[in-house]
């Protein structure tokens, strides 16, 4: 660089010396934009394996999000199930309540007719000792052969 005659060689010195000195700020800069480049490469790679991760983690919430919507489906599926076996159990009950209801009615109802087919048995025997005892007298003996003519005339 030339000076010119008019530039005053203080003016030029003072260009020289900012000139110098922007030339190291430029060599500094270099030497730190070379210092910082792997970093800035780890930064990128941390960077896209963070993206990487938020992808994955993405799809895990959609997935659980999608198991959850199945799990409350089959659990409104199995409260539905339990309220209709519920309703089925309550009717059961009712049945089973009237059922025991006429069975204890039947109960009675055979208590009485065992009573009432003991009272009949009882006349029975009563009736049969009665004949037993007819049959056993002397008048029933002495008697057999008007019955016997009774008999063959009414054949």
């Amino acid at each position: 660089m030339t000076s010119s005659p008019s530039e005053p060689p203080e003016l030029t010195h003072r260009l020289r010396q900012q000139l110098i000195l922007a030339q190291v700020r430029i060599m500094e800069l270099e030497d730190e934009r070379d210092t910082l480049a792997p970093r800035v490469t780890e930064l990128e790679a941390l960077l896209q394996a963070a993206q990487q991760l938020a992808d994955q983690k993405l799809d895990e919430a959609a997935h659980l999000a999608r198991v959850l919507a199945d799990t409350e489906a089959h659990a409104a599926r199995l409260q539905s199930t339990l309220q209709q076996a519920q309703r089925d159990h309550a009717l059961a009950q009712e049945s089973l309540s009237t059922h025991r209801a006429r069975l204890s009615a039947l109960e009675t109802e055979a208590a009485n007719l065992r009573a009432a087919a003991e009272a009949q048995s009882n006349r029975c025997a009563a009736l049969e000792a009665n004949l037993a005892a007819l049959k056993r007298t002397r008048s029933w003996r002495w008697t057999a052969w008007l019955r016997a003519i009774g008999r063959s005339f009414s054949r």
